[in-house]
């Protein structure tokens, strides 16, 4: 990667809502390459905020510069989770509840600046709050641009890199559930966007997201048409999802019943003369990840 994705990284005149400081770019493009290790790239990216006088405050900046590289570096991925996952072991210090530093003797610390990853997890759902939307059903011609499909990807796959470690917690591991209810159930999908996500989901965590199909998992991000429809009928959800994961006549949650109705469909898929050669490609590389 050039030197100017890294100056773009940095805050113009240092103002920190527009990007990170010049050290944590510095540190992040030694790493990347390679010419220092993990753990002392982990300590050199944090230094800046843990000087600060209000640590909480500053976070975003540096979980900014980590998140966009995430999605704009998809070839330094993996070790762009390797690095979070280091900084995520760095002892940490006492926070009051507004994450500003305890004066006096260490106490027991309301928040964990790195052990938690203090708001990590907040800024990267609100920042790609339209990837969890399906916002292209609205407006498909948004995003089928090339770079929009990548950017679909680079964030599934980041997600699924996610789900080997407890950096988004459980939740990730049932988001890439969902992903796959989302596309292979809903005859609502735009096959042509969402199969980039189902694809990478299967090929950097089908074995994870297997074996949690093994073993009945309720969760709302898994509900089915039927559940869907009762809820409507409680007035505990509103009429218009009562079309949605309608190809899946199921009960809701993980079981191998509803994986298999996936890779039947992946089946059916790969040989629909309505998709493209291209996309059909793409089902038969999602298809073949699939245990």
């Amino acid at each position: 990667m050039s030197q100017a994705w890294y100056d773009r990284a940095i805050a113009p005149d240092g103002e920190p809502e527009d990007g990170c400081r010049p050290e944590e770019a510095q540190a992040l493009r030694l790493y990347l390459e390679d010419e220092i290790a993990v753990t002392e790239a982990a300590r050199l990216i944090t230094l800046p905020t843990e000087s600060s006088e209000d640590p909480g405050a500053d976070l975003p900046n540096l979980w900014g510069v980590l998140q966009d590289a995430l999605i704009e570096l998809p070839n330094s991925q993996q070790k762009v989770v390797h690095l979070i996952s280091n900084i995520q072991n760095l002892p940490d210090f006492d926070l009051d509840l507004h994450g500003k530093k305890r004066s006096g003797p260490l106490g027991r610390p309301s928040s964990s600046l790195w052990h938690d990853l203090s708001s990590f997890a907040n800024n990267w759902y609100d920042c790609n709050w339209w990837y969890y939307q399906n916002e292209w059903r609205k407006k498909p011609h948004l995003y089928t641009s090339p770079e929009k499909r990548d950017q679909i990807t680079n964030i599934s796959r980041a997600e699924a890199l996610f789900a080997h470690t407890n950096i988004l917690g459980e939740l990730v591991r049932y988001q890439g559930l969902s992903r796959l209810c989302d596309t292979l159930e809903d005859r609502k999908a735009v096959f042509e966007i969402e199969i980039y996500a189902v694809r990478e989901w299967l090929v950097q965590a089908g074995d994870q997201l297997y074996d949690m199909s093994k073993t009945p998992h309720e969760h709302y991000l898994l509900f089915s048409n039927n559940d869907i429809k009762d809820m409507i009928a409680k007035h505990e959800m509103h009429v218009v999802s009562k079309d949605k994961r309608d190809l899946w006549q199921g009960s809701g949650g993980s079981s191998l019943e509803r994986w298999k109705f996936w890779k039947k469909r992946l089946q059916e898929l790969q040989g629909d003369k309505d998709l493209d050669e291209g996309t059909r490609e793409i089902v038969r590389e999602a298809l073949g990840a699939m245990p």
